[in-house]
């Protein structure tokens, strides 16, 4: 069973990074240039949280132990989410272009629509 969930978390690093890369290149040149470092950061997360998820559905297909995998799936998931939080910090935004077109699209416009 623990197998089983360590598989499907691989598998959500693996789409949850396809989205951080998708995300990061959503930001604007300007907003890239205002801080380069962090952009990449975040891009490369996004890498790395699919490099990471491919390598967690190899380990387990082989048959390896799912304990050594544990703490490095749940530290590569948390990556995105504390660059994300500096360069919004950095550039001042509450929410990233993606969310902002996924908002528009559905006709949420602010949070209080929730």
């Amino acid at each position: 069973m623990l197998t089983v969930m360590y598989g499907l978390l691989s598998l959500v690093l693996v789409l949850g990074g396809g989205i951080v890369v998708y995300d990061a290149r959503s930001y604007t040149e300007a907003q890239r240039a205002r801080a380069p470092r962090l952009s990449r950061a975040y891009l490369g997360s996004g890498v790395l949280l699919v490099l990471v998820g491919v390598t967690g559905l190899l380990w387990i297909a082989s048959g390896r132990s799912v304990w050594t995998l544990s703490a490095v799936l749940v530290v590569a998931a948390a990556l995105p989410s504390l660059v994300q939080h500096l360069l919004h910090r950095r550039l001042g935004l509450d929410r990233s272009p993606l969310e902002n077109r996924i908002r528009s699209t559905s006709g949420r416009t602010s949070s209080d629509s929730e």
